[in-house]
């Protein structure tokens, strides 16, 4: 065969060859291609999902910050199980504070259960019953308003006084129900919380929102001032005036009385605390406080009796009831106090320390004055050590009471002689005298020296200084 022939045979074999090659290789290449694009448009539409939820979680990342500075709002507001638990309690004290008188208080959570499915909120449930006027259900009403806790009134029904119907403290007494309610959370789930990066930069960044939410939960209290001249409109309040005499405002009346009721209390008080006081001091400044108060008030008495300031039936009848029989009760008990069992053994180590105290401090005065003030109940003591302690404030009492007269004996002391070997020599009032010699009928001088001069007084040895000026 011709060389160049067979030449262009291999060549052109050659290149079918590779073009065969390059063909195979443009096909698989174009379908590796397509399926790159394929996954690239998959690719692509996943960034744009991803992007959507980068912008919605962004958000919702503000919301949960949000909602999880809220938590301890709400936790402030509503019950928690503790509360539950006094919410019984929680109520009497509200009526304490109202002035109610609870005559009812059932738990109706049972009667208003759910079966099956639990909440994350459960709701607590009471109907509570009581006396009063309507003054005292804003009361009451205004102590469910206010607590720190969430309550709320779902129901309630009153049944009006009959006229001329009144209770203990002389106000109307109303039938009143009312149902009750607050919620504890009791979250059902156990979801565990998301950690957020960067947490404290982005809740410093959502302040004012955050103090915005929290805001519209919390709110200011209403401060209830009581009836400030208004009626019970389910009682018939009004009264015989006469035109002759100038006459109170019905609320000037209650509110004088009430402030008298308000100061007889603290009387009271006044007396219990100096019943029960265990040292003398405390039960001094309790007598004096008492009797103080007890003077003002029957001086307040004895001018509304004399003027007749009275005229509304409802406020005379408090004001006798609730002011003039416990002041009479008081100032009788407080007369009647130091009769019956003797003084404790605490009360009388107590005021014996407390006279030592004033004659070491040579407070003379005041030691007498607290004997003064225990000596009528010191009859009563029993047993042998506190009779002891009784002669020892008796003893206490008569050394103040002759230091006192000591000092008040006018001694002259111009001057002393002393020499070796002789008796010393002090001239009093004029007069020289010397150890062993008798002043008067009661003052012996007992020792002399140059700074000052013993006598024996009454059986107390005593002693009094020698003027700066005196020669000797």
């Amino acid at each position: 065969m011709d060389p160049n022939k067979k030449r262009w045979i291999l060549v052109l074999g050659g290149g079918g060859l590779v073009a065969c090659a390059l063909g195979t290789l443009i096909y698989f290449q174009k379908e590796r291609v397509a399926k790159l694009r394929e996954e690239a448009e998959v690719t692509r539409q996943a960034i744009e999902k991803d992007r959507e939820i980068i912008a919605t979680n962004s958000e919702l990342v503000k919301t949960v910050i949000v909602q999880r500075e809220m938590d301890d709002v709400i936790k402030e507001i509503l019950s928690n199980e503790k509360d539950v638990l006094d919410f019984t309690r929680t109520l009497h004290s509200f009526a304490e504070d109202a002035d109610v008188t609870i005559t009812s208080l059932k738990d109706t959570r049972a009667s208003q259960a759910v079966r099956g499915r639990k909440e994350d909120f459960e709701k607590v449930a009471y109907t509570i019953s009581f006396e009063g006027d309507a003054f005292h259900l804003l009361a009451f009403l205004n102590k469910v308003e206010t607590h720190r806790r969430f309550m709320s009134v779902t129901a309630f029904k009153l049944q009006a006084a009959p006229r001329n119907d009144y209770g203990e403290d002389e106000s109307p007494r109303h039938k009143i129900t009312m149902d009750l309610e607050t919620y504890v959370y009791k979250p059902t789930g156990h979801a565990e919380e998301v950690k957020i990066d960067n947490y404290d930069r982005k809740r410093d960044l959502l302040v004012s929102e955050i103090s915005k939410r929290a805001a519209e939960l919390r709110f200011t209290p209403y401060e209830y001032r009581g009836p400030r001249g208004r009626r019970d409109p389910w009682i018939d309040p009004r009264v015989e005036v006469r035109e002759d005499v100038p006459q109170m405002s019905i609320e000037e009346q209650l509110e004088l009385v009430a402030s008298l009721v308000d100061r007889a209390h603290a009387a009271e008080l006044l007396f219990n605390e100096m019943k029960s006081a265990d040292t003398i001091i405390e039960e001094m400044k309790a007598r004096g406080a008492l009797e103080e108060e007890l003077a003002s008030l029957q001086t307040d008495i004895d001018r509304i009796q004399d003027e007749s300031v009275l005229s509304y039936v409802l406020a005379a009848k408090r004001f006798q009831n609730q002011v003039v029989s416990v002041v009479e009760r008081i100032t009788q008990d407080a007369a009647n106090a130091d009769t019956g069992t003797g003084p404790s053994l605490a009360f009388l180590r107590e005021t014996l320390n407390v006279m030592e105290e004033h004659v070491r401090n040579n407070d003379y005065e005041r030691a007498i004055e607290v004997y003064q003030n225990v000596e009528p109940r010191l009859t009563g003591a029993d047993g042998a050590e506190r009779l002891q302690i009784v002669r020892g404030l008796q003893e206490l009492d008569r050394l103040s009471k002759t230091v006192i007269e000591f000092e008040s004996i006018h001694l002259d002391i111009a001057g002393i002689a002393l020499s070796e070997g002789m008796r010393p020599v002090a001239l009093i009032n004029g007069t020289p005298v010397s150890e062993g010699d008798a002043v008067n009928d009661e003052l012996v001088v007992r020792n002399i020296t140059p700074e000052q001069i013993e006598f024996a007084f009454r059986g107390i040895v005593l002693a009094r200084l020698v003027n700066q000026e005196a020669g000797s």
